[in-house]
């Protein structure tokens, strides 16, 4: 993901997410609130691509990301879409830092079970919809860039003939934060 395309996802993001007085002073407008209202309840990738909040992102994207129009690209691009739309607060904490993170009972907020299960999502959907979960448990807080890169290296290490060096691969790289923040 270059500079343009994560400049132009947290536009897309702000106009969902700031207040409208916040907009002004940044001298943009507020996205219509179904964008978002229709990315949340899209139950699978083929159907967030027909939304409206997904098309303001794809045609706001760089025109190199836009021209190379092949399924692994859209693909992404949707499965981004639908997950950043619940990052409630765009804060510098990754996904796994904040699911490993203990709680008052000495408990990470999310369960080894469930971080595992993120971990060996096996479809776009499926990681998809274990991210969605794993938001909501850790109440939507954490850096939506770092998350937008998360799925950029996934849809990659999905799509690769050889598997990548074990300390470059996400799910190792999760892995590692998720037990540094439970320490």
């Amino acid at each position: 993901m270059n500079s343009l395309s994560e400049s132009t996802l947290l536009c897309w993001w702000e106009s969902m997410f700031l207040s409208p007085s916040e907009l002004k002073a940044k001298g943009r407008y507020p996205a219509p609130t179904v964008y978002k209202a229709q990315l949340k309840r899209c139950q699978n990738i083929d159907t967030a691509m027909l939304t409206g909040g997904f098309r303001a992102l794809w045609q706001n994207l760089s025109e190199s990301d836009a021209e190379t129009v092949d399924e692994k690209t859209i693909i992404k691009w949707a499965m981004i879409a639908m997950t950043v739309v619940h990052v409630k607060y765009n804060v510098t904490t990754t996904l796994a830092t904040a699911a490993g993170t203990k709680t008052e009972n000495d408990k990470p907020v999310v369960s080894e079970l469930r971080f595992a299960q993120l971990q060996g999502a096996k479809t776009p959907d499926e990681l998809v919809t274990r991210l969605r979960r794993t938001l909501q448990l850790i109440n939507g807080t954490v850096s939506m860039l770092d998350l937008a890169k998360d799925i950029e290296q996934w849809v990659r290490e999905c799509h690769q003939q050889r598997p990548r060096r074990a300390n470059q691969r996400l799910s190792v790289q999760w892995a590692l934060e998720y037990y540094k923040a439970a320490k």
